[in-house]
């Protein structure tokens, strides 16, 4: 594999991710594909849900030794439900991209909680195929010193009456980088969808960076869209209050952290699920 093959910072999609300059002169084999990830990929997963049936996917990404790249693609034909929990803890080159089509009334559910790595990237791609399909594609990322946490996603409503809820915070150390970049794109005959994105970022300390890129593209006149973006410090005023209430400084700064991420993590996932993830959190903090 000649590496000028793999995209830097001058491509658009991967502008805060320079895969080329990660990567540096490692060989990888590229098979064929639509995009580099599916291309790294040692081959491409595919799950169909039934009709009427509902699944849970649970992806663990935690190799901190070599790259980790996966490719997916699920189709949920009509009335199907999928839910997909993608946590990644490897610190070396987590990437991954999955492809989802939704026939009429599906419903495709998704959180990525993502640590980072030298260069951790989850791609997802959603196309909105049926009549009143359902999206929901939040996450969070948590990046200490020397990782960085991509998460890209592209959703396109191509039928009417669809709904997409996306959620995406994130938090970084000085010397951590999160990246969040997601389009929705409204087709012409995608009449009355109803599509809110919106990502929340914190800098805990100077020397942190966090890029977010909300997008949308709406190409019909019949349709409720909204998106929004902001990347700050903690709430003083909330720190103030618990101060005063005696918790000590780290103790404060942590429950305020993690009460920020956990409202990323979507409802109805399994307890013994929502159980982990919130674990992770913590055990972050704690550790940083």
């Amino acid at each position: 594999m000649n590496v000028v093959e793999l995209p830097n910072r001058r491509n658009e999609a991967w502008k805060y991710s320079d895969l080329r300059q990660a990567v540096g002169d490692q060989p990888h084999v590229l098979r064929q594909g639509r995009d580099i990830i599916e291309r790294l990929a040692p081959g491409t997963q595919r799950t169909t849900v039934p009709s009427g049936e509902s699944r849970l996917f649970v992806e663990r990404m935690d190799d901190d030794r070599h790259m980790d790249a996966r490719s997916f693609e699920f189709t949920l034909e009509a009335g199907a439900a999928l839910t997909r929990i993608v946590i990644q803890t490897g610190g070396d080159l987590p990437l991954s991209v999955a492809r989802a089509r939704l026939g009429a009334g599906a419903k495709y559910t998704q959180f990525v909680l993502a640590l980072g790595g030298r260069l951790a990237r989850i791609e997802t791609h959603v196309s909105v195929e049926g009549e009143g399909a359902e999206v929901t594609l939040n996450g969070a990322y948590l990046c200490g010193a020397g990782r960085h946490a991509d998460l890209t996603s592209v959703i396109e409503h191509k039928a009417p009456r669809g709904v997409t809820r996306q959620l995406i915070k994130g938090v970084a150390r000085k010397g951590g980088r999160g990246v969040f970049q997601g389009k929705i794109v409204v087709e012409r005959a995608a009449q009355k969808t109803d599509a809110r994105q919106h990502h929340r970022g914190i800098l805990l300390e100077d020397g942190a960076e966090i890029f977010a890129k909300p997008e949308l593209m709406i190409h019909a006149d019949d349709v409720q869209c909204a998106h929004g973006n902001t990347a700050g410090g903690l709430d003083e005023q909330a720190m103030f209050y618990m101060r005063s209430r005696g918790i000590p400084e780290a103790e404060a700064r942590a429950l305020l952290i993690e009460a920020f991420l956990v409202e990323a993590i979507p409802e109805g996932l399994p307890e013994e699920r929502r159980d982990e993830l919130t674990g992770l959190i913590r055990n972050w903090l704690a550790a940083s």
